[in-house]
């Protein structure tokens, strides 16, 4: 099935749409606060077809991958998943990818608009291993199911005959199955990338038109919504699900994002181990990713300040990376990297945008809603 048939049918329901990496996307259906609403109260569903897809093959995928990258991938075996750093020479990061073990090969989902990038950083690693990587981004589409009702969702609309298939909800994070929607047979990981737990629903391009119609279809009866980017958007911010370039980029290293599953401290070499291993091993991480809380709106970019500073002695203390608006706090809401000495529960910033100058206090990740 072509793009411009899933635009369509994206546009039959009066979706605006946004170009982004290459790709035409749902912005909105309806409006913010009840495309949210649903999420909150059962279940949203997204097109995020435009995330990055790479196919890694060969004998020595899994071993060449495991070496290049932070986290422990030996044994993993088809159905597995794991996320996992990739790093530069000097710990800095490339992207944080999440990796499905698949029979015969594996895929590897990147930041959206990263996978050229990860594409090409991985294959500059790669000198006798019987490895190739391709870039799938554009070959599978990819929805995904968020909401505190997620899980039941699927389950009313996967065929009775492989409904045994989906205990989804006990299934660890990030690991995958291969089951049917109706008649389609789908890969459909467990993620937390929004509102807690959700789904990753990645298809055939030719199961496209009907998957999509069968979770339309479902929401008419049971109450969930198809909601767009900037929906998405609230929900991740909200969730602390760090992207690239915003949060993820060369300026930032692993143990500062804070996600500390996606790194092992008990394996091997690998890119960039010596420099991370050293700012852990001596307390040397500088700083965190939090959220944070104002009544202003707190643009990317804005810099973060003591509270304590005054206007002749000022104390950069960190920097905003993604704001919003979110429907379920009432204020705005903001991911930032803070100095790791001002990171603490309740702590209060000054942040300054122009002449303007305002209050923000720290959140914990993820915000509680």
């Amino acid at each position: 099935m072509s793009e411009s048939t899933l635009i369509d049918l994206h546009k039959m329901l009066g979706a605006q749409m946004v170009q982004v990496d290459g790709s035409s996307i749902p912005e909105r259906y309806t409006t913010l606060e009840e495309e949210y609403s649903a999420a909150r109260r059962y279940a949203a569903f997204f097109d995020l077809s435009h995330f990055g897809k790479l196919r890694l093959t060969g004998k020595d995928a899994l071993d060449f991958l495991n070496r290049i990258s932070t986290n422990d991938l030996n044994g993993m075996r088809p159905g597995m998943g794991k996320q996992t750093f990739l790093a530069t020479e000097k710990g800095r990061v490339v992207d944080l990818c999440t990796v499905y073990a698949q029979q015969g090969s594996l895929l590897l989902q990147t930041s959206p608009g990263n996978s050229e990038n990860v594409k090409k950083w991985i294959e500059k690693f790669i000198i006798s291993e019987d490895v190739r990587v391709e870039d799938v981004t554009h070959n599978f589409p990819m929805f995904f199911v968020a909401g505190t009702s997620a899980a039941d969702f699927l389950k009313h609309i996967a065929h009775s005959s492989h409904r045994t298939l989906l205990d989804i909800d006990k299934m660890p994070r990030h690991n995958f199955i291969r089951t049917f929607l109706g008649s389609k047979e789908i890969l459909l990981a467990r993620t937390n990338m929004a509102v807690g737990d959700g789904y990753i629903i990645i298809v055939n391009p030719d199961d496209t038109e009907t998957i999509w119609n069968s979770l339309i279809e479902s929401s008419r009866k049971l109450g969930g919504s198809p909601a767009g980017l900037e929906t998405f958007e609230v929900l991740r911010i909200e969730n602390g699900t760090p992207f690239h370039p915003h949060e993820l980029n060369e300026e930032v290293n692993p143990l500062e994002v804070n996600i500390m599953d996606a790194i092992s401290d008990r394996k091997g070499c690998y890119i960039g181990q010596e420099v991370i291993a050293r700012l852990q091993n001596y307390d040397k991480v500088r700083r965190h990713l939090v959220g944070l809380v104002s009544d202003s709106k707190m643009p990317h970019g804005s810099k973060v300040y003591d509270v304590k500073s005054s206007s002749g002695s000022e104390t950069e203390v960190g920097v905003v990376t993604s704001s919003v608006k979110s429907p379920g706090i009432g204020r705005e809401i903001a991911l930032a990297y803070i100095s790791m000495q001002q990171v603490a529960p309740g702590s209060r910033y000054r942040i300054r945008v122009g002449a303007k100058e305002f209050g923000a206090e720290m959140s914990t990740l993820p915000f509680l809603v």
